[in-house]
């Protein structure tokens, strides 16, 4: 999914006869000394020659990551967990952030054209963000989910209170609900780097974790988790099934798009269709968490 911490500025006490109106302008003073301005957040895209201001960047990001056909509230939502991610993910625009999915999709401004829906979103959550006792949340999101999310602890064995696993009915509705890909004898075994027989296939077992996507794939004398079997054969999500009927043609059926921890992108627009508004779904994929605006947390921002 950094903040530092409030530093508060102490004037040092000093034993001075004064009278009452010196004081109070001398601590008029100091008080105008010590408050800081709260310098605007410029995000740099790997790429990119030129620093970005927050919100158009995350205009850029809500286009990249969901279809236009997509909710108001579904926008909204996914804006509020895209400048999360961004802003804890530079430190506040100290650091740069990739413009694909290994961070977060992003769209330059001379490629896009946003509805006026997305611009809307965005201008109605500016500077909006999701917080976990006070601090910016790992705010992870996804496309499809099998049905229901993700933990972090199944994902990665880290446990994180707001990443939990959450039903996600909705999700029927994407394209990429269910998948399959078929795998000739010769591709599976390349891909596996082993020559496969009856016997490997005679003992393959699939465990599912509480999400049921698979924890961990067995055959004999070999051994993985399910991440690292998505990666081997390109699959779309950790839910699977193999089917090895047919020996020269293994089909590999998915359920789901993406890790699945976090948010569902077709389950917050589900969600949405059905009446939810965008708290209503943040709070669902990330239960326990509170929206604020950023400055709130920020340490530059301190106000008189």
């Amino acid at each position: 999914m950094i903040i530092a911490c409030l530093c508060l500025f102490l004037l040092p006490l000093q034993i001075i006869k004064k009278l009452p109106q010196q004081q109070n302008e001398s601590e008029s003073t100091s008080e105008t000394e010590t408050v800081q301005a709260c310098e605007p957040i410029f995000i740099r895209v790997e790429g990119l020659a030129e620093p970005l201001p927050l919100e158009d960047y995350i205009i850029g990001v809500v286009q990249a990551e969901m279809p236009s056909t997509f909710h108001l509230e579904a926008f909204k939502a996914q804006a509020i967990a895209a400048r999360t991610f961004a802003i804890k993910t530079t430190n506040f625009g100290a650091e740069e952030i990739k413009p694909t999915t290994s961070h977060q999709a992003f769209i330059a401004s001379s490629e896009r054209t946003p509805s006026p829906t997305i611009v809307q979103a965005i201008t109605e959550t500016a500077s909006q963000v999701l917080t976990y006792n006070n601090d910016l949340i790992t705010a992870m999101f996804f496309s499809t989910s099998n049905g229901m999310t993700e933990s972090a602890e199944g994902y990665s064995g880290n446990e994180i209170p707001y990443l939990i696993i959450t039903e996600s009915l909705g999700d029927t509705i994407s394209p990429k609900f269910n998948q399959k890909k078929s795998f000739t004898l010769k591709e599976w075994n390349d891909a596996f780097g082993f020559t496969w027989t009856d016997e490997h296939f005679d003992a393959l077992t699939l465990l599912p974790n509480e999400s049921q996507r698979i924890q961990t794939m067995k055959t004999k004398q070999h051994e993985w988790t399910g991440r690292e079997i998505r990666d081997i054969l390109g699959l779309p999500s950790t839910d699977f099934e193999i089917d090895a009927s047919n020996p020269n043609l293994i089909t590999v059926s998915t359920k789901g798009f993406g890790h699945g921890v976090g948010m569902s992108q077709y389950g917050a627009d589900a969600m949405a269709r059905d009446g939810s508004k965008a708290e209503d779904i943040l709070k669902h994929y990330y239960p326990n968490t509170e929206i604020k605006n950023f400055q709130s947390i920020q340490t530059a921002c301190l106000k008189p």
